[in-house]
């Protein structure tokens, strides 16, 4: 799913449980099972709530009264239309973040199955060349570029930062020879 159509998505389900809260309020005030559920829970926030308050203010021992039916029903109905709604955006929110990081996660291995294709590659050359008594010892990383996850060969002496390119010593006579040049090639023709 793109990301405009993820948050068109979000967008909507915000919409749609905004009536939702508000029949779950008006279901606390109708059934009588879900009255007495809001009813208690209410009360317990509210003795919670003024616990909390006195204990601050330094006074331990304090008796707290119940809220009446009618006010607790509405705290009640309102507290849980509420946790309704903080629940859908964070589950949202959480979702999006999730998809995000998959993604990233995604790239990231795609990016590296990349990397570990073309330093293949790279070392199916140096063998290639190497058969061919081609030599790279010169080769060196242009200017301005610095591999970092990239295998180029052997290091370079005066820079030791992994910028030269070589193939793997190979155990053939010939590669060996000191006749071997950066690329082989026969020998001038001689002026008699």
């Amino acid at each position: 799913m793109s990301g405009i159509a993820l948050k068109i998505t979000a967008l909507l389900i915000r919409t749609i449980s905004k009536p939702i809260s508000k029949a779950i309020t008006n279901r606390a005030t109708s059934n009588e099972f879900f009255r007495q559920q809001c009813i208690a829970f209410a009360n317990y926030l509210h003795r919670t709530d003024v616990k909390l308050r006195m204990n601050l203010l330094g006074e331990k021992k304090i008796r707290v009264r119940p809220l009446n039916d009618n006010k607790a029903i509405e705290q009640g109905a309102t507290f849980i239309s509420e946790a309704f709604l903080f629940s859908v955006a964070g589950g949202l929110i959480f979702y999006e973040a999730y998809r995000s990081r998959k993604k990233a996660t995604n790239q990231r291995e795609a990016l590296a199955d990349d990397i570990a294709v073309l330093q293949s590659e790279i070392e199916f050359i140096k063998d290639k060349l190497g058969t061919m008594n081609i030599r790279l010892d010169d080769y060196k990383v242009p200017d301005g570029y610095k591999p970092k996850y990239v295998k180029i060969g052997n290091q370079n002496e005066d820079k030791n930062d992994g910028t030269s390119l070589s193939p793997p010593p190979s155990s053939s006579p010939s590669s060996s020879s000191p006749s071997t040049s950066k690329l082989s090639s026969p020998p001038p023709p001689s002026n008699k």
